[in-house]
């Protein structure tokens, strides 16, 4: 059976597509795990992408197995990022989840890591400039996420302190944590949030497994006169 992706096929190669599949996907979590590899992948997520193919191929070859040509590796990894870049949808909900908070008069900040062009061009895609008082691209910028001097950035540039902001994010490591490290309160949108999540004094503030819950618990936020300073009510779930 060979190795099939749109428009990608290599008959000298008879490597199950689930084998080929599974070596790519462990590949590619080693490869994203590994913080100078992640800081190259996020500059160039194609070229990472290809490097990742390339490198699951080696492996593959060193153990005896059969692997689809140089020039069919690239070719499939452009071809996952096509694929990749096609069926990129908004979080059902995200834009009126957005459209609530700046109905409530919150001043907005986006702040993202990678390169410039690519991020740029998926916040015209979707029409998000308009949401956001403040958008900051690491490649752009030169800092990001998790460095304390992204964070600072926003914070001046929206004219606030830590304690006056709320950050969410999906990654304990590059949102969470980093946040409130710098005192700012915390949420973290988990779809998949078991019990563990939010355990332990550097976890968010609130776990939110969904957009509803999320923009609940930050419209709210401003009714209660000094919620932003605590630090010290647990990790509730807002459903």
């Amino acid at each position: 059976m060979a190795v099939r992706l749109p428009g990608v096929s290599d008959p000298a190669c008879d490597l199950d597509p689930d084998f080929a599949a599974h070596a790519l996907t462990e590949t590619g979590r080693a490869f994203w795990s590994d913080p100078g590899s992640h800081a190259v992948g996020r500059a160039d997520p194609r070229g990472a992408r290809r490097i990742i193919a390339a490198k699951a191929f080696e492996g593959l070859r060193r153990d005896g197995h059969t692997t689809p040509s140089n020039e069919v590796t690239e070719r499939i990894a452009e071809a996952f990022s096509l694929h990749r870049d096609q069926h990129m949808r908004l979080e059902p909900g995200a834009e009126a989840m957005l459209i609530q908070l700046r109905d409530a008069n919150y001043r907005l900040a986006l702040l993202t890591n990678g390169a410039g062009p690519p991020q740029r061009a998926k916040i015209e895609r979707f029409g998000l400039a308009s949401h956001f008082d403040h958008i900051q691209i690491e490649g752009e910028v030169g800092v990001g996420k998790p460095h304390p001097a992204a964070f600072r950035r926003v914070f001046a540039a929206l004219g606030v302190d830590p304690p006056e902001v709320c950050v969410v994010g999906d990654s304990l490591d590059w949102d969470i944590r980093p946040a409130k490290a710098l005192g700012c309160f915390t949420i973290r949108y988990a779809p998949e949030a078991d019990e563990a999540v939010g355990r332990g004094s550097s976890d968010a503030d609130v776990v939110a497994p969904t957009l509803v819950g999320l923009a609940t618990v930050v419209g709210n936020l401003g009714s209660h006169p000094g919620r932003l300073n605590r630090a010290d009510h647990g990790s509730p779930r807002a459903d």
